[in-house]
């Protein structure tokens, strides 16, 4: 019984050893970058334009080999699609977004 312990104990550490730790601050850091770049992108609908967000959103993608597909009926309204594909062993996750905004009142807003 305390072999089997002992063995899976090593098997989780290495296991554990195995992922990469997260700097966190550097996460937030880059996320909020993303953030700011995309909310700087003028995609307010009408007209759109959302193919200026996706083009910015493959080029983020590519950076990180995050397979990606865009789409379009209208080449200035673009959608993209990416895909994480993982083993099987969860369920997956979908995750949506609009890259158009709405209008609203210009005089409020710098």
């Amino acid at each position: 019984m305390r072999r089997w312990f002992v063995g899976a104990a090593l098997l989780a550490a290495t296991a554990a050893a195995q992922v990469p730790a997260i700097n966190w601050d550097q996460q937030k850091a880059e996320t909020l970058a993303h953030y700011r770049a995309l909310v700087q992108i003028n995609t307010t609908n009408p007209p759109g334009n959302e193919t200026k967000a996706v083009d910015y959103l493959k080029k983020v993608f590519d950076a990180e080999d995050i397979p990606s597909k865009t789409f379009a009926l209208d080449p200035t309204r673009a959608n993209i699609v990416a895909r994480l594909k993982g083993n099987g062993t969860k369920r997956p996750l979908l995750l949506m977004g609009h890259t158009d905004t709405v209008t609203v009142e210009p005089a409020k807003w710098t």
